[in-house]
């Protein structure tokens, strides 16, 4: 991942700008309206709003008692609801060096293309709601909301955007196990199988190690029967097919090997375990939807290649499991020793 403040700048611009399409700033000809008799009100521009926290302070009171018919257009009542929503979820003089970008869907009441300040209320608890649980999905210690922002439709479906950032240095890579029962286990596999003091270039070392690995974990050791596999299928993971939502180090938050424009790179054993697990996870959960019985990964093949994209390159690990049906033969075969 780049660390660089001026990476993160750009992607911070990048979902600011997208944010934007969701809710204009250009406040000066919008028009708070009474949704009873639809008078025009004054203009509402926020910035005329020189003290903010007391204004939102009083906007909460404001909503909670709701007696009065005051109402707000569709943008107007997004700005309202994605501020509040920053000042109680949102931190951003925090240390990080990875952003994720989700959105989250809820609805708004909308009347005659209006938000009533009472509906507005009722909007806000739904969205704090829906916020909370969101948090509750966040998968590391320092994973933090950063920025919040919100679309309502004519329709009153709404659409929360939401940014949130973490530090990826604080974290193993191996959060979440996918073919190991847990993060001890993989580290004791990769002790019996790898070596500590190697060094994991990412296409040559690093490929021949876990490929030769993958191909040592299953093993059908039976002296009294002789078995043999039906070839059946084969698939290919990359990291335009795979994705971590625990989120991985990798490019595009892969769960195979990829980085942007990095030829020289050393995996470190920390990544050398979370791809260990990894792959058998791919490998062997794709099995949960077979098409036939007793089949079992037979071969892997790891290689290193690299991909053009708009801006540069991305050097990534394809990984290619070709698939058998277990057949036992009984008796043994003719051509048993």
């Amino acid at each position: 991942m780049k660390n660089s403040k001026r990476f993160l700048a750009i992607i911070i611009l990048a979902f600011v700008a997208t944010a934007v399409a969701f809710v204009s700033c250009k406040k000066d000809n919008e028009n708070i309206l009474n949704a009873k008799d639809n008078n025009v009100q004054q203009s509402f521009d926020y910035r005329q709003i020189e003290d903010k926290i007391t204004y939102f302070k009083d906007f909460r009171q404001k909503m909670a008692d709701s007696k009065t018919d005051e109402a707000f257009n569709l943008e107007d009542a997004a700005w309202h609801l994605a501020c509040l929503a920053n000042l109680d979820f949102c931190k951003v003089n925090v240390e990080y060096n990875e952003v994720q970008f989700d959105t989250v869907e809820m609805h708004v009441n909308v009347t005659d293309g209006v938000v009533l300040l009472s509906d507005l209320g009722l909007a806000y608890e739904q969205m704090h709601d829906q916020i909370q649980q969101f948090k509750k999905g966040f998968t590391h210690n320092d994973q933090n909301l950063y920025f919040i922002n919100m679309l309502i439709n004519a329709d009153g479906n709404a659409k929360i955007a939401l940014m949130s950032s973490l530090n990826s240095s604080s974290k193993y890579y191996w959060d979440h196990t996918w073919y190991f029962e847990d993060d001890w286990l993989a580290m004791c596999a990769f002790d019996e199988y790898f070596s500590w003091d190697s060094t994991y270039y990412w296409k040559t070392t690093a490929a021949r190690e876990l490929q030769r690995v993958l191909n040592l974990i299953e093993h059908h050791e039976n002296s009294h029967t002789i078995m043999c596999y039906f070839p059946t299928r084969f698939q290919a993971f990359n990291y335009n097919n795979t994705h971590d939502p625990y989120i991985s180090g990798f490019y595009n938050y892969s769960r195979v090997f990829a980085k942007h424009n990095n030829s020289n790179y050393i995996l470190t054993i920390d990544e050398m375990i979370y791809c260990f697990d990894s792959y058998l996870g791919l490998g062997y959960d794709f099995t949960d939807d077979n098409l036939y019985a007793n089949e079992h990964p037979v071969n892997w093949r790891v290689t290193g290649t690299s991909n053009p994209i708009v801006n540069g390159i991305i050097n990534y690990h394809q990984l290619q499991v070709n698939y058998g049906q277990l057949i036992t033969i009984n008796p043994p075969g003719p051509y048993d020793d």
